[in-house]
């Protein structure tokens, strides 16, 4: 027979090793307890005040209506009418989109807000589908603009979403333009 007191020895080594294994397991769980992210998601930006609303799962927005998307993925700049002049002249190279209708960017439509000199038009409603002609401004700096600033945030995400790096919503849009030297 062997001594109880030889049992020991193993026992509290077995004890030892689940007791360990046990600590670690627990301790995985609670670190992933911890960094648990929960995603949140966002009004398709639409230039109202529900884009700075989160929602903790898709559907629309209770308040536009537009599709909820991830907030992690809206990342555009903003510039304020206010400096778009200036910074036009500081950087020659950008480009300028208007995402107005045709008769907007052409002044025929009512009220008439102008037009920034230079800039191209590609209304919102064609923009899906004229991507791939305009890809070699992938990687230029684009200054996107409507009238009030409700298109031209689903036009400057729609960009960034495809490959479009450098892009940058004007605020408010033409309608709250004061300075005139950038305008045509």
């Amino acid at each position: 027979m062997i001594p109880f007191t030889s049992y020991r020895l193993p026992c509290f080594l077995l004890c030892f090793f689940i007791f360990s294994l046990t600590e670690s397991a627990c301790s995985q769980v609670q670190k992933q307890q911890h960094n648990i992210v929960i995603e949140q998601y966002a009004c398709l930006p639409c230039g109202q005040d529900c884009d700075n609303e989160a929602y903790d799962k898709l559907g629309n927005c209770s308040h536009c209506h537009m599709p909820l998307v991830k907030k992690s993925t809206i990342h555009f700049k903003t510039i304020q009418p206010a400096a778009i002049c200036n910074y036009i002249k500081k950087h020659p190279h950008v480009i300028l989109l208007d995402v107005r209708t045709k008769e907007e960017f052409e002044g025929k439509a009512e009220p008439n807000f102008g037009t920034l000199k230079n800039a191209i038009n590609i209304p919102i409603q064609e923009l899906a589908q004229r991507l791939s002609s305009i890809n070699i401004l992938k990687n230029k700096e684009i200054i996107v603009y409507c009238s009030h600033s409700h298109r031209s945030p689903q036009a400057s995400y729609l960009l960034m979403q495809n490959g479009f790096n450098n892009v940058t919503n004007m605020a408010g849009g033409m309608s709250v333009m004061k300075d005139n030297s950038c305008i045509k």
